[in-house]
């Protein structure tokens, strides 16, 4: 099964050079963790919720450029600065964006990320119609 890596117009600079955002493997598409940053500039917007959210648009931008999309994630790993406070608003943007069927989450506790962010999150979606050995016409492959 080859791995895919292709590119995702309209991310911040965080991603540039350093690391893919996303992975085609066959049928599934695994993110790198994404903090809620400006595409701009790079970095971390003010507050819990406006992080959050950008998260989920940053992770949106690299499932679609893979062939996914959020409707299509089946797990997500967040990583929370401080749980008690930050879990609520999350789950609330979670069930707002899958509100049927939501996808396996598991929140871990950290005591850093990147930037000083407060979260951080990455997901796992299928690519629809594609099976588990299917590989995409590659942009680029990775070894």
């Amino acid at each position: 099964m080859s791995r895919v890596v292709n590119p995702v117009p309209g991310l911040g600079p965080i991603f540039e050079g350093w690391v893919s955002p996303g992975v085609r493997a066959g049928g599934f598409v695994f993110t790198a963790g994404v903090i809620g940053a400006d595409p701009v500039t790079g970095r971390v917007v003010e507050g819990v919720e406006a992080q959050i959210r950008r998260i989920f648009e940053e992770l949106d931008l690299i499932l679609t450029a893979h062939g996914s999309g959020l409707e299509h994630v089946v797990r997500l790993t967040m990583y929370f600065t401080d749980r008690p406070t930050q879990w609520p608003v999350l789950d609330r943007i979670r069930r707002e964006l899958f509100p049927v069927d939501p996808p396996a989450t598991t929140g871990v506790g950290v005591t850093a990320i990147e930037q000083g962010a407060a979260v951080e999150i990455e997901a796992i979606a299928l690519v629809p119609g594609a099976s588990a050995g299917d590989a995409p016409t590659p942009t680029r492959i990775t070894r």
